[in-house]
C-alpha cells in the first residue's frame, strides 16, 4: 500500500524528468528552468522541494537522511538543457 509519502516522492521524479526533457514537446516549459536554478543558487545548492519532503516525512525521495543537495551533474544537465532549449526554440 502506498503512503501519502510515495506521492509525494513520485511526483518529485516526474517533476525532474518534465522539467529536464519535457521541453523537447511543450517548449514552454523552459521558463520553469530560471526558477529552478535560482532557487538553487539562493538556497545553497539545495533541493526545496526535497526540504520539505524531509520536514514532512524524515526523508526524501533520494533516500534517508538529509539528502537535499542537488548533484552538479543534475545541475549542468539542467544548465545545458536550458541553453539549448532556448537557442533551438527562440533564436
Amino acid at each position: 500500500m502506498y503512503h501519502i509519502s510515495h506521492i509525494f516522492f513520485l511526483a518529485h521524479f516526474i517533476g525532474i524528468c518534465i522539467t529536464q526533457i519535457g521541453w523537447v514537446i511543450y517548449p514552454n516549459i523552459l521558463f520553469i528552468h530560471p526558477f529552478v536554478i535560482l532557487s538553487w543558487i539562493i538556497n545553497d545548492n539545495k533541493c526545496i522541494i526535497s526540504q520539505f519532503e524531509y520536514f514532512l516525512f524524515g526523508r526524501t525521495f533520494m533516500g534517508y537522511g538529509r539528502k537535499y543537495y542537488v548533484p552538479k551533474f543534475q545541475r549542468y544537465l539542467l544548465y545545458v538543457n536550458f541553453i539549448i532549449g532556448v537557442y533551438v526554440n527562440y533564436r
